[in-house]
């Protein structure tokens, strides 16, 4: 019996339209070095400023102990990151609406 599942892995949206939201991971890009850094959006603000959690290497940031994390914390704003150079700041964000699929905002 042939079946067919076609089934949506991920996505692409225009870096303007993201809306922050915890648990989103935010890759840093640069011109020297070619991934600065790897973050995850741990709170949000009353201003709308993200509280992100950050570090060099993907495997650093996800083995963090949780007493260190305020040390490797910081503050950035959504209009710094929306209004970098194209391709600084990459954003991963699962999809609420469907829960399938991830969004990559770029």
């Amino acid at each position: 019996m042939d079946r067919e599942v076609n089934i949506e892995l991920i996505r692409y949206r225009d870096l303007q339209t993201w809306k922050p939201a915890v648990g989103d991971i935010i890759i840093r890009h640069g011109w020297i070095i070619r991934t600065k850094w790897f973050g995850v959006v741990n709170s949000i603000g009353p201003t709308g400023d993200l509280n992100v959690v950050r570090d060099g290497m993907m495997r650093l940031l996800v083995i963090t102990p949780s007493a260190m994390m305020s040390d490797k914390s910081a503050t950035i704003s959504p209009n710094t990151i929306k209004s970098a150079m194209p391709g600084a700041y990459v954003i991963m964000q699962q999809d609420s609406a469907s829960g399938n699929a991830a969004i990559w905002y770029v």
